[in-house]
């Protein structure tokens, strides 16, 4: 049982390693629509405040900004407080920069991710809850099965096995 235990917790690191849930939220934030692609032409300059190294394609640069918001939602997040608000206005910069939508419509979507990834982070919460509860209760039932097993198997042993003297 401890081997298929390791194995499985083994391969359960390896997916969770491979695909990172708060990734997906990041990546919801720079995902731009075909119709909001094409409102900006590929050599526009980005709006003012956002710093873009020189030289990046695109790409590199959204995948460069995605890794920074990640890194940054994961400190706000730590602290149990959220985004800051320096940090969300700089974040919303960065979508409306990579996106092409509006201010405000990057403060939506922001916003909406912010409580898209809490909803997910409350649910996985309350499934590990349910979880540990479900956990205990089956340790709890195996520990009492096997001290009864335990008492019939002494008595079995002892050939006093339902309040008779068996004698071989």
């Amino acid at each position: 049982m401890t081997h298929l235990l390791g194995g499985a917790s083994a391969l359960a690191g390896q997916a969770a390693a491979s695909a990172n849930p708060a990734q997906v939220f990041v990546d919801r934030l720079f995902r731009s629509d075909a119709a909001q692609a094409n409102a900006q032409p590929a050599g526009a300059p980005s709006p003012a405040g956002v710093n873009e190294p020189a030289g990046q394609t695109a790409r590199a640069q959204t995948n460069a900004a995605s890794a920074e918001v990640m890194r940054l939602w994961a400190y706000d997040y730590q602290t149990g407080n959220g985004l800051s608000d320096a940090d969300k206005t700089y974040v919303v910069k960065l979508v409306a920069a990579r996106t092409g939508l509006s201010q405000a419509d990057a403060g939506k979507r922001v916003n909406e991710g912010t409580q898209d990834a809490k909803a997910a982070a409350d649910r996985a919460r309350k499934a590990t809850a349910k979880l540990a509860f479900w956990m205990t209760a089956a340790l709890l039932f195996g520990a009492f099965s096997a001290s009864l097993a335990a008492v019939e198997g002494g008595q079995l042993r002892d050939g006093t096995w339902s309040e008779r003297r068996i004698v071989p």
